[in-house]
């Protein structure tokens, strides 16, 4: 047995006999095509309530808190990015609220759940888009990640595992994250089973990081807020301006339409009638 299992083994026993009574959980992940992330199905499912909304998008980090299995956890939805696309394809509101998750959970993280679901066709783009958005943590945030494989209809084990065998970009990802993965499968609601040992594997993760969670710039946090102030505002303004701009054209509208209809009810001869018309329209 090599040093990193007999480490590995020591912090599952130290994790197992201190198991957390707190646990903070960051989502994090992208989307390709019509797939989404499941990252707020999986939020739901872990805590054991429908608490995020998987109807719509995620355009806001969201936190939610529940006890689960006498813990005390916290989860934090993100929006999710584009699996392939660049960072600078990613909105800036985007960016900073998948930044602002950390200062959710105070006073940070003990975990980032990456959420693939396992129909995800995976793209050598895939690993610099991963890369490029989770260095908007400025933090060793590999060292603090489990893959969370999801599927939301029946789905085995031997599934996952056939397509870790056949994929190189997940093996990749599984690489840079210590091999640290976990299988959730939503659509068996009743098997708590799958959370519990999800919570274990956390907690030795925990253990491993010597009990430290994932360290967070405080003073970050009131910059991140001001920015998302700021950018909210200018959004605002754009969307009154073009309302203004929307609603002067349709009293233009509205105005030559009439002038229109008054000139044909006096029988206005039709030369005299498109020459009106044209020099209204000119205006």
């Amino acid at each position: 047995m090599n040093k990193v299992s007999v480490s590995n083994s020591l912090s599952l026993l130290t994790a197992q006999s201190h198991p957390a009574t707190e646990l903070r959980i960051v989502l994090i992940g992208g989307r390709y095509e019509d797939l989404h992330s499941g990252k707020s199905s999986a939020g739901n499912f872990i805590l054991g309530q429908n608490v995020f909304n998987t109807s719509r998008r995620t355009a806001q980090s969201e936190a939610r808190q529940q006890e689960v299995f006498s813990r005390r956890v916290t989860v934090v939805d993100t929006p999710g990015w584009w699996w392939h696309y660049s960072r600078e394809n990613t909105p800036k509101l985007d960016q900073i609220e998948i930044q602002n998750s950390v200062h959710l959970c105070p006073p940070g993280p003990h975990v980032f759940l990456l959420v693939i679901p396992i129909g995800l066709h995976l793209c050598q783009d895939l690993k610099s888009s991963l890369k490029q958005h989770l260095e908007l943590f400025n933090a060793d945030v590999f060292s603090h990640t489990v893959v969370l494989f999801t599927a939301v209809t029946p789905c085995s084990d031997e599934t996952v595992e056939s397509k870790i065998r056949t994929s190189p970009v997940l093996q990749w990802i599984l690489q840079q994250c210590g091999n640290r993965k976990h299988f959730l499968n939503i659509s068996n609601r009743e098997d708590r089973d799958q959370v519990k040992k999800l919570f274990e594997k956390i907690e030795t993760l925990i253990a491993i990081n010597g009990f430290r969670h994932c360290s967070v710039d405080r003073s970050q946090g009131e910059t991140l807020r001001k920015e998302m102030r700021d950018l909210t505002e200018r959004a605002s303004k754009r969307f009154d301006q073009v309302q203004k701009q929307r609603n002067k054209l349709k009293l233009q509208i509205e105005g030559r339409l009439q002038l229109y209809l008054f000139l044909i009810s006096y029988n206005i001869s039709y030369p005299i009638l498109i020459v009106v018309v044209l020099w209204f329209f000119m205006l």
